[in-house]
């Protein structure tokens, strides 16, 4: 396997450091150019075919790295996806694909629902085993090289679990893949309470390391968040220096932070992390060719139906906790309790997207306090969709039926109408007659504003929105 060098997860915000060849690797999470649509077969994820092409043709070399099917559960997406990231790993070429070890679905007789995050799994043998299984299916439906990344976890480790370097070396050598070592994943672990990551290292086939990530993070309710927010700490650059020589076979160190938050750091910001990597970069020792020896690979371990079993029940309960069922013994760690937090704050970002007038409406009218109580009451009753214009169409469709609310905040009817026809349009190809009560551009205008106007002139118009 080739060094590919020092890179970026891409966003269209950074292209210019794309373009500018500042970046040696482009990272891409495919998921990010994806939409969710209806068909005739129910939901489908179509690409954005031109902003993938022109990705495609940046001269960096290229890695794909999920955020949405992740191979720690035993739930998979029930929307079709494999056959859409083999097309973009045959076009991109990437020298593997990586994805996380967590799982974000779970099901309960037949349907299956998404849990709005990223979460751990229990760590025993039964997971090892499922997760490798699912590491090896992902191999064999991308046809290429695949790794996970070391995950983040906000919840104490249980006493009957793995420690997370043995859970991580187990999963690696079962599968028989690769790791992307997410060092501020296991340095915001360390800060949280769970283990120690030069322990998590000792722990770990450091030979199947073929990426290394980097990243900020901010502080949040007594726990160091794994955010993608600000530059790399000082601390955990000096860590990764002398980490970076312990891995024989790194072949990118890739630096990830999140386009809301480019501000912190500006592309001049972004330029300088790049330039901190890549003086990392040049810490690594020189590469010892090292040829599998197939005697060597453990044999393959199928999970069993009590596996399967078991790392369903963990899922069960992780996401009951976080929808507040306080039975549950878990529902005590305090790490639920900020899981909750982030869930719900990602979908209420979500939301704001979605559904931008009608959010800055009910703010204008109810204030900010009562907002998040009718939004907590639609998250207790409602399950999360990772994809802004399917959440926003459902929290759309649960505001048309409080009557009270409608009558109670002015225009709150017709600005609602106005987003969710637009959502029914990118979702389900729909056209909808509109009618307005008062001129729509001046009411728009108002509440761009941050304003709700209580009493517009009245003005009788129509609308059509269509796809």
């Amino acid at each position: 396997m080739r060094e590919l060098g020092v890179g970026l997860v891409y966003w269209s915000a950074l292209a210019r450091l794309f373009e500018s060849r500042e970046a040696a690797v482009l990272e891409l999470e495919p998921q990010a150019l994806w939409t969710k649509t209806a068909s005739a077969q129910g939901f489908v994820y179509r690409l954005n075919e031109p902003l993938f092409e022109s990705i495609a043709c940046f001269p960096q070399a290229k890695l794909m790295h999920g955020v949405g099917q992740p191979v720690g559960g035993t739930v998979d997406d029930p929307i079709e996806h494999l056959a859409l990231l083999r097309r973009m790993a045959e076009r991109l070429r990437p020298a593997w694909v990586s994805e996380h070890l967590s799982f974000n679905r779970v099901r309960r007789g037949e349907r299956v629902s998404e849990c709005g995050f990223l979460l751990p799994p229990r760590q025993s043998s039964a997971a090892v085993r499922v997760a490798a299984d699912k590491l090896r299916r992902y191999r064999k439906a991308l046809g290429c090289r695949v790794a996970f990344e070391t995950g983040v976890n906000y919840l104490r480790r249980g006493n009957d679990e793995i420690d997370d370097g043995e859970f991580f070396h187990a999963v690696a050598e079962q599968a028989d893949s690769g790791i992307l070592l997410d060092l501020h994943n296991l340095w915001c672990n360390q800060r949280n309470g769970r283990q120690n990551l030069d322990d998590v290292l000792a722990q770990m086939p450091l030979d199947r390391v073929w990426e290394v990530h980097l990243a900020g993070g901010m502080a949040l309710d007594g726990y160091w968040l794994d955010a993608h927010s600000d530059g790399v700490p000082s601390p955990l650059l000096e860590l990764a220096a002398q980490i970076i020589p312990l891995l024989p076979n790194v072949s990118a160190l890739i630096f990830e932070v999140l386009p809301e938050h480019l501000a912190n750091l500006g592309l001049d910001g972004v330029q300088r992390q790049l330039e901190a990597l890549r003086a990392l970069w040049n810490t690594r020792l020189p590469r010892r060719l090292t040829v599998p020896n197939p005697k060597c690979r453990l044999p393959v371990v199928r999970p069993s139906a009590t596996d399967c079993v078991e790392v369903h029940a963990w899922e069960i309960a992780l996401s009951d906790a976080l929808n507040g069922d306080t039975r549950l013994p878990l529902s005590n760690d305090p790490g639920c309790a900020l899981l909750r937090r982030l869930i719900g704050d990602l979908r209420s970002a979500n939301l704001t997207k979605g559904l931008r007038f009608t959010i800055t409406a009910l703010l204008a009218d109810l204030g900010a306090s009562a907002t998040e109580r009718l939004l907590a009451q639609y998250f207790h009753n409602t399950p999360p969709d990772a994809f802004v214009a399917a959440e926003a169409h459902q929290f759309a469709r649960f505001l048309s039926c409080q009557s009270s609310l409608l009558e109670a905040v002015p225009y709150l009817t017709e600005i609602l109408a106005f987003e969710k026809a637009l959502l029914a349009a990118t979702l389900y190809g729909e056209t909808t007659e509109l009618h307005w009560t008062a001129d729509p551009t001046h009411l728009l205008d108002e509440l761009n504003a941050g304003r709700l106007p209580r009493a517009l002139p009245h003005s009788v118009s129509r609308m059509t929105v269509t796809a």
